[in-house]
């Protein structure tokens, strides 16, 4: 199952994924901080499960421990508790570009999907997926020069332009994206028998 996640990663465009199994171990605090994705069957089962991630970007994070030494470093990690998610600095730096409207629009459009009304889900997704696009480029946290393109061209999907495509693709939020291709590669309505999941490719 961990191979089946790591390999889903690139798809999604996060840095890691985590199936419904792994989340239930969490603490009541860790599992409010992951985003449910989407809701999938793995290669080999045909159960479908829940699958998250943890939003967090370490470009433009000026990181807390990196004033400690090592030997500091390590004893703070021994003093994590489930608090920590709430009250560490460098978690609350690395996920300043997720904001609580973010998540509501995600989370609308992910459920518009997975009841099978994709026209509401496309619409949700992209406006979720502009917002991140916005937040990314308000807090700094940009890992590619963006100067001579306006925000307004950066949040215009119909703008065809390579460079705005590309910087779209790495600014704005990767499980939008994701989604909003899977449904308009369908033609952007839910097929007859849609049972609120899907296979899970690695592509």
């Amino acid at each position: 199952m961990a191979a089946r996640m790591m390999s889903a990663t690139k798809q999604f465009g996060v840095h890691l994924l985590l199936s419904q199994a792994a989340t239930e171990l969490l603490s009541s605090e860790a599992k409010s901080k992951m985003r449910h994705l989407d809701t999938v069957t793995v290669k080999g089962s045909s159960v479908a499960q829940k699958i998250y991630t943890y939003d967090a970007k370490h470009i433009g994070v000026d990181f807390f421990l990196y004033s400690k030494t090592d030997r500091l470093a390590n004893l703070d990690s021994d003093r994590f508790t489930p608090s920590s998610w709430k009250t560490d600095y460098d978690l609350l730096a690395m996920r300043r570009h997720v904001s609580e409207d973010f998540i509501q629009t995600f989370n609308f459009g992910r459920d518009y999907y997975l009841a099978g009304k994709w026209e509401n889900a496309i619409k949700s997704l992209k406006k979720a997926n502009n917002m991140m696009i916005s937040t990314v480029l308000d807090e700094g946290c940009v890992e590619y020069e963006v100067e001579g393109l306006s925000e307004e061209r950066l949040l215009d999907e119909n703008d065809t332009d390579e460079e705005v495509i590309r910087l779209r693709k790495v600014l704005g939020d990767g499980p939008s994206m994701c989604l909003v291709q899977f449904m308009e590669n369908r033609g952007g309505i839910a097929p007859r028998k849609w049972d609120g999941f899907r296979p899970l490719t690695s592509k």
